[in-house]
C-alpha cells in the first residue's frame, strides 16, 4: 500500500466495529493512522466505543501487528468545569496507546477569556502526558468556525486546529481562511456534501451520513492545497444508511479510503 501520505481513520467511519477490528481495518488500507475514543461525554455514552484502561494491552499488540499508530484521541469537552485532571485517565490511555493529539471543543463558552483560559488548562494537563490538544470548530458549539478556533489557539500559544472540512463548509464555507491557520492545523478530516444543507439535518449529517470525498460539492482540492504534506489527513465518513443495508466496516472503510485516495491523486 501507498503511505506516501499519512492518511488516518476515524472511528466515525465504523462505529460497529471495535477499537481492535479499527485498528486491524485500517492496517489492511494501508493507513497510518487512527483516530480513537478514550473519553465521551455523559450524554454520549453508550454511543461511541470508548478505549478504558483495561483495552489498552490487547490494544498496544493490535496496533503494533498492524503498523498502526494513534494519531489522535477523542473528545474532551471543556465546558463542565474548570478542572481538567478530570481528564487524566483518558489522556492516560491515551498516551499509553501512543496518542500525541487530542481533540477539544469549547460548546458553550461564549466569553472569548474563560474559553482561553480553559483551553490553556488544558493543553497544560495534556501535556504531562506527551500531548496536544487540537481544539475542532462546529456549528453545535461556541467556536463555530476557523477564524474563532484559530484566534483561541494563537492566544492560547500552544496547541492546534483540528480542520473538519465539513465544518468548513458549514459554518461560513471560508475556504481562503484555511491559509490564514495553516500553520496552526495539524489535522484535516475529509467528507464531502452538498454545498447547502437544511439545519434540522445539520446534526445527522455530522454524525451519521457524509458523502464519500470527491462524491460531493465542497472543493476538497482547494483547501487541500492550502495545508502542508506534514498534516494528517483524515477519512470521516459515517455511512449510517451502509450499515442499516448490511454492508461490512471494511468494505465501508475501504470505500472511504478508496475515495479520498482519488481526492489526493487529482
Amino acid at each position: 500500500m501507498n503511505r506516501a501520505r499519512a492518511l488516518s481513520l476515524h472511528h466515525l467511519v465504523a462505529l460497529d466495529a471495535t477499537p481492535i477490528e479499527l485498528v486491524a481495518i485500517a492496517g489492511r488500507l494501508g493507513c497510518a493512522h487512527v483516530t480513537l475514543f478514550t473519553h465521551v461525554p455523559e450524554a454520549a455514552k453508550g454511543f461511541y466505543p470508548c478505549v478504558t484502561t483495561a483495552d489498552v494491552p490487547a490494544l498496544q499488540d493490535a496496533l503494533a501487528a498492524s503498523d498502526v499508530t494513534v494519531g489522535n484521541i477523542e473528545v474532551f469537552s471543556l465546558d463542565q468545569d474548570e478542572d481538567p485532571q478530570r481528564f487524566a485517565e483518558a489522556l492516560a490511555v491515551g498516551a499509553s496507546i501512543g496518542a500525541t493529539r487530542a481533540t477539544a471543543h469549547l460548546h458553550d463558552i461564549a466569553d472569548r477569556d474563560v474559553a482561553i483560559r480553559r483551553f490553556a488548562d488544558f493543553c497544560d494537563a495534556a501535556s504531562a502526558y506527551g500531548i496536544t490538544p487540537g481544539l475542532e470548530f462546529n456549528g453545535f458549539s461556541a467556536v463555530r468556525d476557523i477564524v474563532a478556533a484559530g484566534d483561541i489557539v494563537r492566544a492560547v500559544g500552544r496547541g492546534a486546529v483540528v480542520l473538519d472540512v465539513l465544518h468548513l463548509m458549514r459554518n461560513g464555507a471560508d475556504v481562503d481562511a484555511v491559509s490564514q491557520y495553516a500553520d496552526l492545523i495539524a489535522i484535516a478530516q475529509i467528507s464531502d456534501g452538498p454545498l447547502s444543507m437544511p439545519q434540522d439535518q445539520a446534526w445527522h449529517e455530522a454524525v451519521r451520513e457524509r458523502a464519500l470525498p470527491g462524491h460531493g460539492e465542497f472543493p476538497l482540492a482547494q483547501i487541500l492545497a492550502q495545508l502542508g504534506d506534514h498534516i494528517i489527513i483524515e477519512a470521516e465518513v459515517p455511512q449510517n444508511a451502509a450499515r442499516k443495508a448490511g454492508v461490512s466496516p471494511f468494505e465501508r472503510a475501504s470505500r472511504v479510503i478508496g475515495a479520498l485516495r482519488s481526492v489526493l491523486d487529482e
